[in-house]
């Protein structure tokens, strides 16, 4: 399976420096400048080199053996240290270089806290942007504030996308499933027909 930095050095060695520049170059040169400059806007500093060396081969294969094409979602699950967040990164960029799906990745409490303190438009129109990616990272599901503005967005988040046949990748801690209060049925509608993988420190 080829990674999305090969795909990257697949790209850029097909740029053959030896011959007159051609207009296939310059094409291929500026998707790899527009898909560098999305990535660097989805993907934060800290997660954006990671190499196979550093993932347990067991996590990495599960990770992969999940596709969006599936029509379901992927659960990464696991305490602090079990690099899900990393891991859900890394299949993010898998899917953005070398498959072309359109990805975008929140942070579940900086997106929940956004949607708490917007006017009702500015609200309903950033539900409607977050519903239309072909793959949306939420990461840290189960640390956003618990208020009822929040629930009903999150809610509404997840029943667009399961309508638009948009998948998630959701990271949490290990007891985001087991949560008893008023945000329940979100996590429920994400968790149905998901893959979940419990990933351990």
């Amino acid at each position: 399976m080829i990674t999305a930095k090969e795909a990257i050095q697949q790209t850029m060695n097909s740029i053959n420096p030896t011959r007159e520049f051609t207009l296939d170059d310059e094409r291929k040169r500026r998707r790899m400048d527009h898909l560098n400059e999305r990535w660097r806007m989805i993907c934060p500093p800290l997660y954006r080199e990671t190499s196979e060396e550093m993932i347990a081969k067991e996590k990495w294969d599960s990770v992969f053996s999940w596709h969006p094409n599936e029509e379901r979602n992927l659960w990464i699950e696991g305490p602090s240290g079990s690099q899900k967040t990393r891991l859900a990164y890394i299949r993010l960029e898998d899917l953005h270089y070398v498959q072309g799906f359109g990805c975008w990745a929140v942070n579940a409490v900086e997106m929940c806290n956004r949607l708490q303190i917007a006017d009702g438009k500015t609200r309903e129109a950033e539900i409607e942007r977050l519903s239309r990616f072909s793959v949306l990272l939420i990461d840290d599901l189960g640390k956003e504030p618990n208020t009822q503005q929040v629930n009903s967005s999150l809610y509404l988040l997840a029943e667009k996308r399961t309508a638009n046949k948009k998948v998630t990748i959701i990271t949490a801690n290990l007891n985001t499933r087991e949560r008893k209060d008023n945000d329940v049925p979100t996590y429920r509608r994400l968790l149905e027909n998901a893959l979940v993988l419990e990933f351990s420190a």
